[in-house]
């Protein structure tokens, strides 16, 4: 069985943290304990479950997924199955065409391999704030004669909605796993921030003992990131919070935060050094070219780079003609 996890851009917070979360095998293992139809996990041999490195995105789904894959085998029979995880922070019109795509991707990868298909059982898990309404796939071809309906490919997806949950079930009767059950308390209230900051030391509370240990530490940096990247709330309110409960998790709290905050300076610091010479070619361009200068900025606004910004600053200056300046873009 393969467990494959996707969601928006890894630069998303969100995801980045869903991904660091279901990375740790024990995790997935309680999620699917927690959240799986009886009928299929009684169906699982999840000591057989072991992290798969193989990735099923190409390059045009980079830019919105990232995937985690795991391999298992059902019980008695040498029967792979994939499960898709598909996570998502705000409500899809139409889940289905994203997971389809991820269901050819993992079938052309088993015949590319010589393999039999393998079945493959989406799974979403949704912590947004707007309903997520269930459909099946034919109810999006609205106006369908009923006649054509065996041309439309019909499957279904196992829904995990965090909202379903209270934060009580998920600390004491869904979950077994310290990790797991942080993170997906503050996921469930990252978009209730006086709600997430009133219940944080309750939440952290959990990890009291775990955060004594390597792997816990590990896992408190990865949550302090997360907060940090997707709240307004304050970092030292986060790590003041954790020092109450632990501490050796303070003291990475502190430097975790350090580092943060370090790093915000710098790509503020470079972020406005970019602006500045964005500007800087602006004005030479107009005052060298006028007008036709400036048609050349919507192609300079997407660079990034410093280094390639000052060498068209100076290009502005000593140039003879556009072509040169072109010729750098």
């Amino acid at each position: 069985m393969n467990i494959l996890n996707t969601d928006m851009e890894i630069f998303n917070p969100h995801d980045k943290f869903f991904k660091e979360t279901f990375s740790i095998r024990e995790n997935v293992i309680d999620f699917l304990k927690g959240t799986f139809p009886p009928e299929i996990f009684k169906k699982l041999d999840l000591s057989t479950l072991t992290r798969d490195n193989n990735s099923y995105i190409d390059e045009e789904l980079k830019e919105h997924f990232s995937d985690i894959v795991y391999t298992c085998y059902c019980k008695d029979k040498e029967l792979k199955i994939t499960l898709l995880f598909e996570h998502k922070s705000y409500s899809v019109t139409c889940p289905h065409l994203q997971l389809l795509k991820y269901l050819l991707k993992i079938w052309e990868a088993n015949i590319k391999q010589t393999e039999k298909l393998i079945p493959v059982i989406p799974v979403i898990l949704y912590h947004g704030k707007e309903l997520w309404k269930v459909r099946r796939f034919s109810d999006y071809f609205e106006g369908i004669d009923e006649i054509f309906c065996r041309f439309v490919p019909e499957f279904e997806y196992l829904l995990t909605d965090l909202s379903k949950f209270s934060n009580e079930e998920i600390k004491q009767k869904v979950f077994r796993k310290v990790s797991l059950e942080i993170a997906l308390l503050l996921m469930k209230n990252v978009f209730d921030e006086r709600e997430l900051e009133r219940n944080l030391k309750g939440f952290f509370e959990i990890g009291r003992q775990y955060f004594e240990e390597e792997e816990g530490l590990r896992f408190l940096e990865s949550v302090i990131r997360y907060l940090y990247s997707s709240t307004e709330i304050e970092v030292g309110k986060v790590v003041n919070t954790i020092k109450d409960i632990s501490e050796r998790g303070g003291e990475l709290g502190m430097t975790t935060a350090a580092k943060l905050i370090e790093k915000g300076k710098i790509e503020g610091k470079i972020e406005g050094k970019i602006e500045g010479l964005k500007e800087a070619i602006e004005i030479g361009l107009e005052l060298k070219y006028g007008v036709e200068g400036l048609k050349l900025l919507e192609r300079i606004n997407n660079i990034s780079l410093v280094e390639k910004l000052e060498a068209i600053k100076e290009a502005v200056k000593i140039s003879k003609n556009m072509e040169e300046i072109e010729k750098l873009l």
